[in-house]
C-alpha cells in the first residue's frame, strides 16, 4: 500500500506575508511548536535567503520549555518565496516566509528531502486561496483598513489569523523531490521567555546598586513623609471645626 499523502495543517504551519494593502503580518503561527513570538525565529530561518531563487531549507527548531529535563526538538521545512499570482497595490510582487512542521520524530529530519515535495509551498499556497486569498483577508480594502479599529472590537491581524486558522489540511500529494535543492541549516535554539513575575523596579536577579539603594530610601521616606502631612492636615481640620 503507498504511504498516505502528508498533510499540512494549520496547527504545524508558520506563514508570514502581506496583503494587497496591509503590510507583512503573520497569517498563520503554529500551535506546535508554541511560542509566545515568532518573528525572531523567522528571521533565523529565512532572513537571508533570496525569495527569487526559491531555496528549500530543513533542520530543527529545539525549544527549552519549562519543567523539561532537555530541550525538545522540532522538524522543520521552510522557504521564502514570490507569489506566481498576487501583487500589492503597487504592482510588487508579493512574498511569502513559510515554515511546516511536520508531525514525524526528530531523528527523521534527514529523510524530509525525500518525503516533503519541492513545491509543498505552491501547494499549500493553493490550499489558502479561500481564507488568505479572500477578500477578507489578502483583497481586504484600503478604506476597511483605516476603519477597522473605531468599529471592532479584535485587531484585523488577530481577524486574519482566525480566518487563516480555518483552512481545510492540505494534501502535499505526489510532486517531486528534488533533494539537490534543500539545504540543511543549522539547529535553531529557542529559550523560554522571561516569567512575567520579573517585570518590575528591578529585573528578576538584578543586585542594586548603591545609587539605586540611596533613591529608594529617598522614595520611600518622602511617600511617608507626604502620608503624615495629610494625616496631620486631617488632625487639624477636625479640631478646628470641633
Amino acid at each position: 500500500m503507498p504511504a498516505p499523502a502528508p498533510l499540512v495543517e494549520t496547527s504545524r504551519l508558520l506563514w508570514r506575508t502581506r496583503g494587497e494593502h496591509w503590510d507583512y503580518e503573520f497569517i498563520c503561527v503554529p500551535e506546535i511548536p508554541a511560542l509566545p513570538a515568532w518573528l525572531s525565529t523567522l528571521e533565523a530561518m529565512l532572513g537571508d535567503a533570496d525569495a527569487g531563487a526559491g531555496e528549500l531549507r530543513y533542520g530543527l527548531l529545539e525549544v527549552d520549555e519549562r519543567g523539561q529535563p532537555a530541550p525538545r526538538a522540532y522538524p522543520y521545512v521552510a522557504v521564502r518565496f514570490l507569489d506566481p499570482a498576487r501583487r500589492d497595490w503597487t504592482g510588487r510582487q508579493v512574498q511569502h516566509f513559510a515554515a511546516w512542521f511536520p508531525p514525524v520524530p526528530p531523528e527523521a529530519v534527514a529523510a524530509l528531502p525525500e518525503a516533503v515535495p519541492a513545491d509543498w509551498h505552491l501547494r499549500v499556497l493553493d490550499g489558502l486561496a479561500g481564507t488568505y486569498g479572500s477578500g477578507e483577508v489578502f483583497g481586504l480594502p484600503e478604506a476597511t483598513i483605516r476603519a477597522w479599529k473605531r468599529s471592532h472590537e479584535e485587531s484585523r491581524a488577530a481577524r486574519a489569523l482566525a480566518i487563516v486558522r480555518a483552512t481545510p489540511p492540505v494534501a502535499l500529494g505526489d510532486g517531486e523531490a528534488a533533494p539537490s535543492r534543500w539545504t540543511r541549516v543549522p539547529a535553531l535554539k529557542k529559550k523560554p521567555p522571561e516569567p512575567p513575575a520579573a517585570a518590575g523596579l528591578l529585573s528578576a536577579g538584578a543586585v542594586p546598586s548603591a545609587k539605586g539603594r540611596r533613591f529608594g530610601c529617598f522614595a520611600i521616606g518622602a511617600m511617608m513623609l507626604a502620608a503624615l502631612c495629610r494625616l496631620m492636615l486631617a488632625f487639624g481640620v477636625r479640631l478646628l471645626g470641633a
